[in-house]
């Protein structure tokens, strides 16, 4: 692939022959799919630098938090109704109520528990990956 800026953007071609003199090669074989541009390459005074290994790694490692962050949501938005129940009740002062619904709702208030404990262990999992194949290697699936 190779890359320029134009007007102030970055442009990509992946034939040499449709870039102009001048413009950044990067590499990606193995990339597949290509990720964007961005998650290569930043810009610097005017000027486009290739990313190191690790920008490149922590880019990679950032969109997985977002996709793992945008999937719990929708794990726990199945059940958010219980906390507005529990959380009316507990503006309200009814403490008999309160109890009442964490006892009524138990199972899904420990559902969202273990939902948040896999969370924890998936976002270490992420910050931990020492490789881009490490990284891929981890499913975003509850359960």
């Amino acid at each position: 692939m190779f890359v320029w800026l134009e007007d102030g953007k970055i442009k990509v071609a992946f034939e040499k022959e449709f870039a102009p003199e001048g413009a950044v090669e990067i590499e990606v074989s193995g990339l597949n799919p290509v990720p964007p541009v961005e998650a290569l390459v930043k810009i610097e005074n005017g000027q486009i630098i290739k990313k190191s290994q690790d920008e490149v790694l922590q880019w990679f490692k950032d969109e997985k938090m977002k996709m793992l962050k945008n999937y719990v949501a929708s794990l726990l938005e199945q059940t958010d109704y219980v906390v507005v129940k529990i959380t009316e009740a507990q503006v309200l002062g009814d403490t008999v109520l309160v109890e009442q619904l964490k006892q009524k709702y138990v199972t899904q208030l420990q559902q969202r528990q273990a939902i948040r404990e896999w969370n924890e262990r998936m976002k270490q999992a992420i910050g931990n990956a020492k490789t881009l194949e490490e990284l891929r290697s981890i499913e975003i699936r509850y359960g």
